[in-house]
């Protein structure tokens, strides 16, 4: 099955989204039908990359799909990055256009999102032709770009059946059913947003209910009006419905999912006491489109995201190799038809991370018990991730850097109850320059996105170095 294929069999007068506008999938396959005319009119062809930025609305999904079924490649961005990020994206994947939501300056051709809206204009459009009959379900679909744990963002090549299989292995473990109704807080540009919500709901002809607010009294608003079922959401959102929310007000739901960072067990039991219902943590990465294991309602567990999703091997690599050992530490790796084509471009980088043998070197370090439930324990990198997004933090060093009087800086992770981690960034200041942390924000705010601002700056009058003079950040994280 192609991506663009799975709402193929839903009941037409069937709600798709519900909320800021009421559609149904027959309309669905219509505003699909108009998108992909008008794109192949604007020249929009099989190969060609096109960058969408844009908050979360129905027309993001009128988008991802009409550029999918013309044989094209979708790229969704990330909407907090500021036009100078926005653009290495562009620049990297060759993007033929950006679809977006705000204006921008690139160096790419773009058109406003809405002026894609064809619903106050007679659609004069020539039909555009058929989905190419060339393409294979392992063909490349999308590029989901990350930062990794290294390096500049890479473009995490999804194909056809790396979506559509891993939301299969996802709904295999988690039912969805027409029937239910899917909070999409999650930001759709998100891998996890938009294979645990948008794919799913649409793959099982579920009814999407579209929040761009993230503010629990909205959750809570939403849920109630809408009566939904299924809730999918990052630790942070949890952590503040577990101190605020009225358990009265949830008796709708049945599903709670968690993912995008490890859940606090205070947290997951705080919402448990409250509501009296489990919080079910995933596990996942980008690379791997992105679900690779989630906790089955059947046998909860806390501090753990459950064993890996049919389909899905894992296997933890230790140090002294041989038969695993339950309890022992290493390397997750992860090996199935969900796993990428590589990185866009970056054949070395994608070595680094897929062995010959197709098995995915996650970094990140974890342990298995003999439920085969996995356990993520740490980073073995120096990745940051704070409210389920991925900082680099060479990056924001780079942008510190830019600061006139900076000497050195290091940016490092701390344990963060409400957001999993929080960015700190450790400065030392040239002699005659005092340290102004307003005038280091303000650079900041102009030059990268606001959520890979540090939380904390911390002035320093040296940074701790080993005998080759590297920064040990391991020890500004016990600072």
């Amino acid at each position: 099955m192609f991506l663009h294929e799975i709402i193929k069999g839903a009941n037409p007068s069937h709600l798709v989204f519900e909320g800021e506008a009421n559609v149904t999938y027959g309309q669905l396959v219509e505003w699909i039908r108009k998108y992909r005319n008008k794109l192949y009119e604007m020249g929009i062809r099989q190969g060609d990359r096109v960058a969408l930025y844009s908050s979360n609305r129905a027309e993001f999904v009128y988008v991802y799909l009409s550029v999918v079924s013309l044989g094209a490649i979708i790229i969704p961005v990330n909407c907090s990055l500021v036009d100078r990020e926005v653009d290495y994206i562009l620049r990297d994947s060759g993007s033929a256009l950006l679809i977006t939501d705000t204006a921008m300056t690139v160096s790419c051709p773009s058109i406003d999102i809405h002026d894609l809206d064809f619903q106050a204009e007679e659609d004069k459009a020539e039909e555009a032709p058929d989905f190419p009959k060339d393409i294979s379900v392992d063909d490349v679909c999308a590029l989901v770009y990350t930062s990794g744990t290294t390096g500049s963002p890479k473009g995490a090549m999804l194909t056809h059946r790396n979506l559509v299989e891993n939301v299969e292995q996802f709904i295999s473990r988690i039912t969805f059913k027409p029937e239910d109704k899917v909070l999409c807080v999650l930001p759709m540009f998100h891998c996890y947003g938009l294979t645990t919500v948008v794919n799913a709901s649409l793959f099982a002809h579920s009814t999407i209910v579209i929040l761009r607010s993230k503010s629990p009294s909205e959750i809570i608003n939403t849920i109630v009006q809408h009566g939904i079922t299924i809730a999918i959401m990052v630790p942070p959102m949890y952590n503040l419905l577990a101190r605020r929310g009225d358990p009265s007000v949830m008796k709708t739901v049945h599903t709670f999912i968690s993912g995008g960072a490890s859940l606090p067990q205070p947290v997951s039991q705080a919402f448990y006491v409250r509501f009296r219902h489990p919080v079910q943590e995933g596990y996942g990465l980008t690379e791997a489109s992105p679900v690779v294991c989630i906790l089955p309602s059947a046998k909860p567990k806390y501090l753990t995201s459950g064993p890996s999703l049919p389909g899905v091997e894992t296997k933890i690599l230790t140090e002294k190799g041989g038969p695993y050992t339950s309890g022992t530490v290493g390397e997750l790796l992860v090996r199935g038809s969900n796993v990428m084509k590589g990185y866009w471009h970056k054949p070395e980088e994608t070595a680094k991370v897929i062995d010959k043998d197709g098995w995915l070197h996650t970094g990140d370090l974890a342990y298995m018990d003999d439920d085969q439930y996995i356990y993520i324990v740490d980073r073995i990198k120096d990745l940051i991730i704070v409210n389920g997004e991925n900082i680099y933090p060479g990056e924001v060093e780079d942008c510190i850097y830019e600061v006139e009087g900076v000497a050195e800086c290091a940016v490092v992770g701390h344990p963060d109850e409400l957001r999993g981690q929080s960015a700190w960034a450790y400065v030392v200041m040239k002699e005659g320059y005092p340290f102004d942390e307003a005038k280091i924000r303000k650079h900041m705010s102009k030059n990268i996105a606001g959520y890979k601002i540090p939380r904390r700056f911390v002035p320093m009058t040296a940074l701790p170095k080993n005998a080759t003079g590297k920064i040990l950040k391991r020890a500004l994280r016990d600072y």
